[in-house]
């Protein structure tokens, strides 16, 4: 098998207008593979170099030097109903560089006037305060000190020239990420007494976008590695793989989409001055669904989303809690409501993934809260009613207090939930386990947001749900399926 890099393979040289900061499965199953599509359609002549930017050994972004950073995207899917299929060569990267052991190669790429854009995927916790970080170091340690220090010195390089800002697209999976990305920079030049011109070219120069990135990338494919390197015929060590569906939501000022137009190439990048109404549906739609789908799934012996989502009377019921509840509290033209939900729930269908219900279900009480409620909340201000929503906080409750054997799964979930819902009345009358429902809304907040005779009425809700599902959870599914009013 041939090995990968660039003395077999041909590759274009290209300019480096993008800086990345990770080099992991994510970023180049998403960011990457999106850019060379880009490239490939002719709408950008994009080149990337990744920073290693702990000082931390990566066996992975090594790998990635070692091919010249060529790897391939194998992706799989559905699409209009039908499986897909597809493996693309990425080799936008054009470099790839250590910001703690090459600091200075490292400066040239962050210093050279190609560069335009940032991408970052450091974690959850990479985005972070961290006091005293010294900005004078080789670089600094956190990121956010990092991209002070990076953003400081390009700023003296340039003479504070204001087209020589840069913009920041933070994929890191957190709220407002770019902002608070930004907020710490600034912070970090307050800390550090830097002067307030500097200040303002950040504030005035410099764009730094709240993004949502929507893919499932597994990674490397290692139960059949063999195959698809016989079937791309280089010995890729670095194969990533994804499903076929992706969306970026890029919350930015128009500038941005000039710099990086991904979306003429054909990609679902979404560019939108403000992305918190778009979070807010994908949140509802589909981590809300999930959250639904896991429990009631759980309960009738099933292990993955795409064997739930098989089960015609969970279908039925994931199709009306969607069509139902979930999307009349979302402003917007239904027409479009229902085919964003359609693209949704079309990736339950993905036969090439193995999404696990037991892992949805990490922490479920919280996501119901975060997730769930709100369209319960929505609902009931209305004046409508959620009967699926209840259902689901039931089928959820049921499952992370261990009621219910479910076999092969064990509630996880932080400890003063599991003692919420551990002990006390027993669930398994309807006395007992309106007590108990009530003991857990009230101890776990599951009804914020509700008045207290809204709160009595979710109680009552879901009290025979949580009777009727530890005594038989498709006979409970059933119940309340026929209740709900014909299509």
């Amino acid at each position: 098998m041939r090995p990968l890099d660039s003395t077999t393979v041909p590759r274009t040289a290209r300019p480096v207008t993008v800086l990345q900061f990770g080099g992991g499965n994510f970023l180049r199953g998403f960011v990457d593979w999106m850019i060379q599509v880009a490239n490939t359609a002719g709408v950008t002549d994009t080149g990337v170099a990744v920073v290693h930017a702990t000082a931390t050994p990566d066996a992975a972004l090594d790998l990635l030097r070692e091919q010249n950073g060529l790897f391939h995207v194998l992706l799989e899917g559905v699409r209009a109903g039908e499986p897909v299929r597809e493996i693309t060569r990425v080799d936008c990267v054009q470099e790839v560089v250590a910001a703690h052991g090459e600091f200075d190669r490292y400066r040239e790429l962050y210093l050279s006037p190609d560069l335009r854009v940032v991408v970052s995927n450091t974690t959850e916790a990479g985005i972070v305060w961290v006091p005293g970080d010294d900005l004078a170091a080789t670089p600094p340690a956190s990121f956010p000190a990092k991209v002070t220090a990076l953003l400081h010195d390009r700023y003296r390089h340039f003479d504070g020239d204001p087209d020589r800002g840069l913009a920041f697209l933070a994929c890191e999976l957190i709220e407002d990420n770019g902002s608070t990305l930004r907020e710490l920079v600034l912070r970090h030049a307050a800390a550090a007494g830097l002067d307030e011109g500097f200040r303002t070219w950040v504030h005035e120069s410099c764009s730094f976008a709240d993004t949502l990135v929507d893919r499932i990338v597994p990674g490397y494919p290692r139960d059949d590695i063999d195959a698809v390197q016989a079937e791309i015929g280089f010995a890729d060590r670095l194969v990533v793989k994804g499903e076929y569906f992706h969306v970026w939501a890029i919350g930015a000022d128009p500038r941005v989409r000039e710099l990086l137009p991904l979306d003429r190439a054909g990609l679902d990048v979404r560019f939108m001055p403000d992305i918190r109404a778009f979070r807010e549906q994908k949140v509802r739609v589909l981590n809300g669904t999930h959250t639904a789908l896991s429990a009631v799934g759980l309960l009738l012996g099933h292990t993955s989303v795409r064997e739930a989502f098989a089960d015609p009377d969970v279908r039925r019921y994931v199709d009306r809690l969607v069509a139902d509840e979930v999307l009349p509290t979302i402003p917007g033209d239904r027409a479009d409501l229902d085919s964003f939900a359609a693209g949704i729930l079309e990736r339950f269908t993905n036969p090439y993934l193995h999404h696990r219900l037991a892992d949805i279900a990490l922490n479920a009480v919280a996501k119901w809260r975060t997730r769930n409620l709100p369209v319960r909340v929505d609902r009931t201000r209305a004046g409508a009613t959620a009967p699926l929503t209840a259902f689901s906080l039931a089928a959820v409750l049921v499952v992370q207090s261990g009621a219910a054997a479910v076999p092969g799964f064990t509630p996880a979930d932080d400890a003063a939930t599991l003692d919420a819902l551990r002990g006390g009345p027993d669930p398994r009358d309807t006395a007992g386990a309106a007590a108990w429902v009530r003991t857990a809304v009230e101890r776990l907040d599951l009804a914020h947001g509700l008045d207290a005779e809204a709160t009595d009425d979710l109680v009552r809700d879901v009290t025979p749900h949580v009777v009727g599902l530890l005594a038989d959870p498709r006979l409970a599914l059933h119940a309340v399926l026929t209740e709900l009013p014909p299509v």
